[in-house]
Parts: structure tokens; sequence; C-alpha cells
């Protein structure tokens, strides 16, 4: 008897930055199993950050046999699984497929003279135009470059660069392969003729054989091997399907998957996505664009650094008696702090913050940037501050959504996932901000269900992504934008972009920078 798709699950592997996850999804899009195991980040100085790749398979390893577990679901039942993962991160291996030195995390900043090699050779309008990126530490390129300058012999060995999609792709079914999406996120990858740059590669001397297969997200690479099937508890010949990148996936899990539609997730920073029927540009190159994890589809990405992690800053050093009161009580601290901020009228009565605590990234690309906080007066409290950083996150976005509109852009509606989803006044202030309906999936993890989604097209479960997101993506909450609210925030964003533009044309930041 043929299973139907009541009868089956789909796996979803998510590879982030701190920790993996294994979800299960029933094919309505819920959850039915998950775990999560964190591995550490290693920092030989303030500015390197790197992995081991094995602590990526083990918590693959570990992960895997307890959702199903918890799932309490027969192995055999489950049809398909994709992986997701943190990009631009970069290992290399040999043909065994086993690393030769600790991965290079996206974080890392050991790169810049790389990166201005690659501008003395390429130059940025022709990396811009051929793979929609700028020149920066954060891509793969500069790190493939930096192996290759200090470590000859591991770049003579190694068999491939993969990402952290591809090595856990490899170890499922021992096949070197990317995908579009993920590729797209390296620097040496066409995303017009979705291949990789011969011209790029001959440029920078990395040969072409060393880099994975791509493929289009959502192709099943091969079935899962019999090591592999065994270390995980999952049925041998299980079709394993070409991912995505975090990012795109999590957009595909909140269903932007047509024009009009953004997503936004915030949680440290903030990453904005918009749906492209076809690869643009932005004369200005503040928004980068990549690959979707929907095949022959694009987005414009606007990368914004700290706006979640600002929250975290303010309760970590003045907010002390709310998380003790929320170990005490079984709360959450970050809804005890935001809790506070609804006693405070739109605007937060004059103070603005900007949010460039780490440096501004799009529209901007400032790293002298800081953080201000402006407007304040002996009247205000900490429910201001705490307002006003919620607000400040929204601005951020607002100032890329009017970079994105000026680009042809339709903006039809904000689709939000991230830890500041689960606040409703937040998700509130957001759709006010930025005079948008804002809409949260009922699935939190999205970059995991946009795997998911793959998963099944692959595996044969849905016909295309289409029919895949109208099964599996499911609306939670809907906000619309109060109009006394947007009045009164439209005045206080005039404000707010003046100042930065006032900071920036007097060279405030850069005298600042040199101060320290």
């Amino acid at each position: 008897m043929t299973a139907t798709k009541k009868d089956q699950f789909l796996l979803s592997v998510d590879i982030g930055t701190t920790g993996g996850r294994a979800i299960i999804f029933n094919t309505k899009g819920a959850i039915v199993g998950s775990a999560y195991e964190e591995y550490p980040c290693f920092y030989p100085t303030p500015t390197t950050v790197e992995q081991d790749a094995f602590t990526w398979w083990d918590a693959t390893k570990k992960t895997v046999p307890l959702a199903i577990k918890e799932a309490g679901i027969n192995p055999s039942n489950i049809a398909g699984m994709s992986v997701t993962n943190q990009r631009e991160t970069i290992v290399p291996v040999n043909l065994s497929g086993e690393p030769l030195s600790r991965a290079i995390v996206w974080q890392d900043r050991r790169t810049t003279q790389e990166c201005q090699e690659i501008r003395e050779k390429i130059g940025a309008e022709k990396i811009y135009a051929i793979t929609g990126l700028t020149i920066d530490p954060y891509f793969s390129a500069p790190k493939i470059i930096w192996i290759k300058k200090n470590l000859p012999t591991v770049f003579e060995q190694t068999h491939k660069f993969l990402l952290v999609h591809d090595y856990i792709q490899m170890k499922l079914t021992g096949e070197f392969v990317t995908d579009f999406s993920n590729a797209s996120r390296t620097m040496l990858f066409d995303i017009n003729k979705l291949t990789w740059s011969d011209f790029i590669l001959k440029k920078l001397g990395i040969p072409i054989e060393k880099l994975p297969q791509p493929l289009p997200p959502g192709t099943k690479i091969a079935s899962l091997s019999k090591n592999a099937a065994q270390d995980l508890g999952l049925a041998e010949g299980l079709p394993v399907v070409a991912g995505g990148g975090d990012q795109q996936c999590a957009a595909l899990g909140v269903g932007v998957s047509q024009l009009g539609r953004i997503k936004a997730t915030t949680g440290t920073g903030t990453f904005l996505l918009a749906f492209l029927e076809k690869s643009a540009r932005d004369p200005k190159r503040r928004l980068l664009c990549s690959c979707h994890a929907i095949p022959g589809k694009y987005v414009y990405e606007a990368s914004i650094f700290t706006t979640g992690s600002i929250l975290r800053w303010f309760r970590d050093n003045f907010s002390f008696a709310e998380k003790s009161l929320a170990q005490n009580i079984n709360l959450d601290s970050y809804e005890l702090i935001c809790m506070q901020a609804e006693q405070v009228p739109a605007g937060s009565e004059g103070i603005i913050i900007l949010p460039h605590f780490v440096g501004a990234g799009a529209p901007y690309w400032n790293p002298n940037a800081r953080g201000v906080i402006f407007g304040l007066g002996l009247g205000h409290t900490r429910q201001h501050l705490i307002r006003a950083i919620m607000e400040a996150t929204c601005y951020e976005i607002k100032t890329n959504l009017l970079v994105m509109q000026e680009l042809g852009v339709d903006l039809q509606e904000l689709r939000i996932t991230g830890g500041a989803s689960r606040n409703a006044l937040w998700n509130q202030i957001e759709a006010d901000v930025c005079n948008l309906p804002v809409i949260k999936g009922r699935v939190e993890e999205a970059t995991a269900l946009g795997a998911a989604i793959l998963a099944g097209v692959g595996a044969g479960v849905f016909k295309g992504i289409p029919e895949a997101i109208e099964h599996m993506v499911q609306i939670a909450d809907k906000r619309l934008p109060v109009k006394e609210n947007n009045e009164q925030y439209e005045k206080y964003f005039t404000v707010y972009k003046e100042l930065y533009q006032a900071l920036y044309s007097k060279q405030l930041y850069d005298k600042l920078a040199t101060l320290k």
C-alpha cells in the first residue's frame, strides 16, 4: 500500500553558528519532533573565529535520533531530508571528506588583506556584477585565499572546499555538491550563469576542481548511505535533497515566494530578503543579490548587524532585576523587559537610538559607525529606552525597505521570523513604523521549515514549491499598521535619517575611530 501525505514526514538538519538542530515536520508544516545540540567556536585571536567540522556531524548524529524518538514515528515514514546552514563558513577536506583544518566561520575578520587583493585584481564593481556581493571578509573567497597563502600544504591537499551544508550532505551521501543559494554567498559564483565564475577563479588562482558541483535547491542528490543511516537511525536509501542557505530557507519557510513579500529575520541582527523574479543589482551597491532557495529565483538582501543584540546588551547591563525575577516566575527575561515598553507612547517621547553598535551594515556599510542615544531628558526612564531600542530596529528595517522600493521592489507585506517575532508589541511597532502588514508564521523555525519544503519537493511528496508552501506554511498572526502611530513615526523617522547623515557628513564616526 502506497503511503499518503498524511503518513509522511520530512527531516531538516539545521547547522547554525552556535549549534545544530534536527527537526521533523509533517506535511502540514507542524513540528512533530526536534532536538538541539550546541558546539563551540574557537577564537585564536580576537578577530578570528573557527569551528571543528567534526562537531557539526556529531551534532547531527545526536539530534536526529532524539528528534525521531520525540516524534514517536517509524523512520521509514520519513520521505526525505535536507540540510540548511550558516552561510559563508568554509572547510577544506581531502578526497575521503576528512577536514584538513578547522573551518573558518563567516564571522571571521582575518582576511582584510585578502579582500584588498581582490579589489586590486578584480575590482568591487566587477565582483558585484558577477556575484551580486560586496568584497568583504564575510564571504568565502577571501577565506580560501587566506588558506592558500598561510596553509599552502592544506591548500594543495584539499580535494574540495565545502560550506557547512556541503559537508553534512557529503557525510550523508558521499557526494561533493553544493546548492545555488549557498554557492551564491561564496563570492566565486556567477549568479547570472548559475555556475562557478571562471574569470574570478583564474584571477584568484583557485582551481575549479577544488569546488563542489552546484545544484538547484530541491534537487535529489543521492540516497542516504548505509553508514549514515546506521549513524542516524534512519532508513537506508532515504532521499537526500539539496537544501539552501539559512536566510533563503527562512524566506521560503514564511512563504516569500512571490513579488511583494519581504522576509525579516530579527535575532542578533536583522536579515531582510525581498523576492525577485530575476537577477538584479543596486547601482549604489547598498543591497546584495543572491540566489533564492527557489531555483531560478533571486533575492535582494540587506544585512543589519545589531538589532536584537542591543536589547540583549540592555538586559545584561541594566536589567539584573528582570533576569532574577524571570527565573523565579518561569518567564522569559525579554518578555518582562518588553512589557515595560507597552506603557510608553509611539516615538518614546523624543528618544531616538541609532543601532550601529558594531558598525552599520546595509545600506550604509560604514564599519566606523557606532550607537547613539539621542534626545535624553531627565524625565525619561528605562521604559523609554526599551521602547526606543525596539523602534530603532524598525527604523533601520524601514531604511532598507525604502532602498528596495527605490530599486523597484513592490512592498506589500513583511513576513517575520526570529526571536524578536515572539513579542507582540515589537511586531506591532514594526507594522506601524514600516506601514506594512506584518505577518508571522505558525512555526518559528522557519529556516528548518524551508529546508523541509525543499526535501518534500525533491523527494516527490509535492509536485513543486508552490504546492509545498500551500500545504506547509501556516500563518499564526497578522499585525496591521495603526494610522495614528504611523503618522507619529514618520516624523521621528525623518529625524532618524538626518541624525545619521549629520554625524556621517561631519566625519564624526571616523574621527572617533582614530581616537581609539
